[in-house]
């Protein structure tokens, strides 16, 4: 009886097998599935915080989060290179 039990296990294993095999299989030819894009980021120049590339703030040739740290850094480096 125990061996019969072992000969059902193992061929339901393999079937098993088989069978989500067959279906990976399948759903990786799927037309229309494209893999994702990945998300260009760039690094604020004020605070460090990574922003979309395409909706960074670019100013004097540095990327930042937002207009007001665009700002923050133009008034903080501009004054210095006056003195």
């Amino acid at each position: 009886m125990s061996k019969l039990l072992f000969w059902i296990v193992i061929i339901l294993g393999i079937v098993g097998y088989v069978v989500y095999k067959r279906r990976a299989r399948s759903t990786a030819r799927l037309p229309g599935v494209k893999p994702l894009d990945t998300l260009e980021t760039v690094r604020c120049a004020e605070c460090g915080v990574f922003t979309a590339k395409n909706k960074a703030v670019k100013r004097d040739g540095h990327s930042f989060c937002s207009w007001e740290h665009a700002q923050k850094w133009h008034d903080r480096h501009s004054s210095s290179d006056h003195s």
